[in-house]
């Protein structure tokens, strides 16, 4: 399915859902992000957040 990436706005084939969009008077909406901004921006893909995340963007951790 294809989708709109929230960093370029190009539309992908392969999109990676990173977070939950929350607003306050409705439901959210999911963002996606094509897999060169996904690595770029170093979001987490939201089907490997932990427990209780609650869909906010999670960052990898670089080793020092």
């Amino acid at each position: 399915m294809t989708k709109t990436c929230r960093v370029c706005d190009m539309d992908t084939d392969e999109p990676t859902a990173v977070a939950l969009e929350h607003t306050n008077s409705c439901g959210g909406r999911v963002v996606h992000l094509c897999p060169p901004c996904r690595a770029e921006q170093g979001l987490i893909p939201l089907d490997q957040h932990p427990e209780g995340s609650d869909g906010f963007p999670l960052y990898e951790v670089s080793a020092p």
